[in-house]
């Protein structure tokens, strides 16, 4: 999905770049070390909870990014995924080596080896501590905030005003405010959210709720991601109004080439006071 020749590269200035590429040396290091000491337990142990960080962090926060129109962003993250996938096959290849050698025929350049057994073992260096830390710092406030959205019985999808914390650099807020789809970060010592929810928030969490309902649509016509569809959507005024105050977005995100409102048959949509029946064509 995401293969379009890129070249393999780790110099991005995104912290979130920054940041999977100090977790990669981090592994290097420490799966170096677990060889070198006859450790086989320490050496390949790491590998799951890098995985981890890569889809659970890396890759969800990043998909925006790989699908974006700024292609200069998109060819930084490409970049930086590419090299990290490169190295994590050859970090694998002892102890996994069959998925390790399908991984690298995948992401491999033409001037790499033919294959990752005949790749040579990655160079242990720096380890950037101090972006595992203010990223580890941030990820703590990220999951303290989604507690307080559960309890407050807030759907992730439904936007809020604001997400309260310790003081973080501008680019680490920005990926708070996208985890907890807040408007805004406010510092203060403890993790706090705004639950308090204007009529313009909800009727924007009523159209995310809608494109929930898309994508799903999409997924159970499999569909690709580069296909597009048309909408047909009957609502009331109200729900229409919502639509068309978030129609870039909600074309953007489900793919969709047009969106016409009349009477409909189709997947029926339910939240709060608004309703929505949504028919897909191709």
């Amino acid at each position: 999905m995401y293969a379009d020749g890129t070249e393999a590269r780790a110099d991005s200035d995104h912290v979130l770049d920054q940041w999977i590429s100090a977790r990669l040396q981090q592994l290097v290091n420490e799966s170096t070390a677990g060889y070198k000491n006859y450790e086989l337990d320490k050496a390949t142990r790491p590998i799951s909870d890098f995985i981890d960080d890569l889809s659970v962090w890396y890759l969800r926060r990043s998909r925006d990014r790989l699908k974006s129109d700024d292609q200069v962003d998109k060819t930084k993250a490409l970049a930086t995924l590419r090299h990290t996938l490169r190295t994590l096959a050859l970090v694998m290849a002892p102890a996994m080596p069959f998925y390790a050698e399908y991984l690298w025929q995948q992401v491999k350049e033409d001037d790499d080896a033919e294959s990752v057994h005949l790749g040579a073992w990655p160079t242990e260096g720096q380890v950037d501590e101090t972006v595992l830390e203010t990223m580890y710092t941030t990820r703590g406030i990220v999951t303290e905030a989604l507690e307080a959205r559960t309890k407050a019985g807030l759907k992730v999808r439904q936007p809020i005003a604001s997400v309260s914390g310790p003081e973080l650099a501008e680019a680490m807020q920005q990926i708070v405010l996208d985890e907890l789809n807040a408007k805004a970060y406010v510092t203060a010592e403890k993790v706090s959210i705004d639950t308090e929810l204007t009529e313009v928030l909800i009727a924007e969490g009523a159209v995310r709720e809608l494109m929930r309902a898309v994508q799903g649509m999409r997924k159970d016509a499999d569909l690709q991601p580069a296909d597009r569809v048309a909408l047909t959507i009957e609502t009331d005024t109200t729900g229409q109004a919502a639509i068309e105050a978030h129609m870039e977005e909600l074309q953007k995100t489900v793919g969709a080439d047009s969106i016409t409102f009349r009477e409909t048959t189709g997947t029926e949509v339910s939240t709060g006071d608004y309703q929505f029946v949504v028919a897909m064509t191709q």
